[in-house]
């Protein structure tokens, strides 16, 4: 089956015929070690993880099958998911600085400043508010891109 797979990125293809090569040079040396289905690679499913991770995955594989299939038999996708959630929570941090900031939550005198009738619960509502559109902002821009 994977002989008839069709590459499309010529350097992961390379890392995926270097990984086999060398688990097969591992069960010649330790047949004993090894199940003959083994594979050179992690296999990734739609509920394999939870979280931004599994946003992820979801997203290659609804919009690029190939290249999450090319990823997981290169042995790159589970680095590609950790650097994916990595970027995404530190986008959602500028974000939400901004999103603060520019909403005056920063501190409370900043909110008395800007809206004498706030209260402490408008302003941490706002402040729930902006962790939730930040994410969701930081999601759109990291997660469901390339």
């Amino acid at each position: 089956m994977m002989d008839e797979m069709t590459w499309t990125d010529p350097q992961l293809k390379t890392r995926y015929e270097r990984n086999l090569k060398a688990m097969e040079q591992r069960r010649a040396a330790h047949p004993e070690l090894f199940n003959k289905w083994a594979l050179p690679y992690k296999v990734f499913t739609r509920s394999s993880l939870h979280g931004i991770q599994n946003m992820r995955i979801n997203w290659l594989m609804d919009n690029h099958p190939q290249r999450f299939r090319e990823m997981m038999m290169a042995n790159v996708l589970e680095e590609h998911l950790r650097d994916i959630e990595r970027r995404t929570r530190e986008r959602q941090a500028q974000i939400m600085d901004q999103l603060m900031e520019s909403r005056h939550l920063l501190n409370r005198t900043d909110c008395l400043k800007a809206a004498p009738q706030m209260t402490d619960l408008d302003r941490l509502n706002g402040m729930n508010e902006a962790q939730a559109e930040s994410m969701s902002m930081a999601i759109h821009e990291i997660v469901e891109s390339f």
